[in-house]
């Protein structure tokens, strides 16, 4: 690797391997005239840049350990997650610094560089593979968030199966199209340092800014969501994305046959916060058949399906346990295979199909009904943007679903008859409309958020199997 090759690239600046490097030295030895040292948990609650990549790599160095902290959330969920950290060092965005969240100190991005400056060099045992490297919480869409506690051996072991598969090098930019307090963006740091590979920062996270980046800055690889992948190739109109884009990594959910046939370049995944992100990932040059699944396992990782139809993963980058949580650690993991709670079906071939979480499986009439089935054909219409289905309760069949749905353009679409003929009668779901599905910061839909009622306007429709179903 070249020092001089571009390690990061933002608006309006680019920071080369080697400035990185010296940077990611200074701000160690600020960590550690702080009194970072081994084992030293550090809150990071910031947006994406340049200095959440330097400082993230700096706990490292230093002996620390990051602990992400999600943006978007208020301050009450925040002080719940740094109190539960045990954080005595939260480093924070100006905007964010003054808010009440309880932590020992709160020093400020802005105030960041006049910090004095101590050791510099690496902290003994900073790269051991057993060592606590991140604490990162889950979305928290049912309950609580759990802090999952990853290893350095975790995150070496994640970047090196994903560039088993897509290989990485000095040439190579990965677009950081989610926010780096999800695992999903911190991977995309892992695997751009270790590879020497570089990671691009667009100016914001919409589509007209990521597909900006993609055309302007030499994206070669990104990661989304199916309806983000959407919306770009929307705004392209039938261009094509470049091609040197070789990789375009579509997670949180089942990839649209639309979005499949448009981007050549899209590969399904399957990831967990609790395995450093991905498990599963479709091979370039795959079928059409096989791009359909969510891939086979990445190598040295191992998947099965236990008899009551849930997914277990084993392998390298699954975490050291639950924060302080012994009860559901011993829930998560046995005998090293972690169950996420998850649904899904393994082909013949190896292949992976998430069909749903388990806490959403929706059984109407005795029979089970996976909202993905029918999110992924409710995106097939050409009048639909978006959707999101979820189970309500129903006095003769137990439960039914409910699709919430963002139509493209204003006027109720005959949805009804698009649906009966490609979904059995139990699958049919009643139809809600609305402007805007509400998403979690990694682009999952937020399916508590509507069950809540709290889901942007909306007024339910049409219905199916008896009398409508308020939220």
């Amino acid at each position: 690797m070249t020092r001089d090759h571009p390690a990061i690239v933002a608006p309006g600046e680019v920071v080369s391997h080697a400035s990185l490097d010296a940077r990611v030295a200074q701000a160690s030895g600020r960590l550690r005239a702080l009194g970072v040292g081994d084992g030293f948990c550090v809150g990071l609650w910031a947006a994406n840049s340049v200095e959440w990549i330097v400082i993230a790599l700096a706990v490292a160095r230093a002996g620390g350990v990051l602990v992400p902290l999600n943006t978007r959330l208020a301050d009450p969920e925040i002080a719940w997650q740094v109190e539960r950290a045990g954080l005595a060092l939260v480093i924070a965005d100006e905007s964010l610094a003054s808010r009440d969240i309880r932590a020992k100190r709160v020093v400020s991005l802005a105030a960041w560089g006049e910090l004095p400056v101590g050791d510099t060099s690496a902290a003994p045992g900073s790269g051991d593979p057993a060592r606590d490297a991140a604490i990162v919480f889950t979305s928290g869409t049912s309950g609580r968030p759990k802090g999952a506690v990853l290893t350095r051996g975790n995150q070496v072991a994640s970047a090196g199966a994903c560039a088993a598969v897509l290989p990485l090098g000095p040439g190579d930019r990965w677009l950081a199209s989610l926010p780096f307090f999800h695992v999903g963006g911190l991977g995309v740091v892992q695997r751009c340092v270790s590879s020497g590979a570089c990671v691009v920062l667009p100016a914001s996270f919409s589509a007209e800014d990521l597909d900006r980046a993609i055309e302007d800055d030499g994206v070669t690889h990104v990661s989304v969501v199916d309806a983000l992948l959407r919306r770009i190739l929307e705004m392209r109109a039938g261009r094509p994305l470049p091609e040197r884009l070789r990789a375009v990594v579509v997670g949180g959910g089942p990839v649209s046959a639309w979005a499949l046939e448009a981007c050549p370049q899209a590969l399904a995944t399957y990831g967990l916060t609790e395995t450093c992100a991905m498990v599963t990932l479709v091979r370039p040059g795959s079928s059409g058949a096989q791009r359909l699944g969510a891939g086979p396992a990445l190598p040295g990782v191992e998947l099965r399906i236990a008899g009551d139809g849930v997914i277990e993963v084993r392998g390298p980058t699954v975490m050291r346990g639950y924060l302080d949580d012994p009860v559901d650690a011993a829930s998560a993991l046995h005998d090293g295979w972690l169950h996420p709670g998850a649904l899904g079906e393994i082909d013949a071939d190896g292949s992976l199909t998430v069909l749903s979480r388990r806490e959403d499986l929706i059984v109407s009439g005795g029979e089970n009904v996976y909202p993905a089935e029918i999110e992924q054909t409710l995106r097939e219409h050409p009048d639909v943007a978006d959707a999101v289905v979820i189970g309500v309760p129903d006095e003769k069949w137990g439960e039914v679903p409910l699709a919430l749905v963002a139509l493209r353009r204003p006027g109720s679409s005959d949805l009804r008859a698009f649906l009966e003929a490609r979904l059995a009668r139990y699958k049919l779901p009643r139809i809600a409309f609305t402007d805007e599905i509400p998403r979690l910061a990694n682009g999952k839909p937020d399916r508590e958020k509507v069950k809540k009622g709290n889901a942007p306007a909306y007024s339910e429709t049409r219905t199916d199997r008896g009398s409508s179903t308020p939220l």
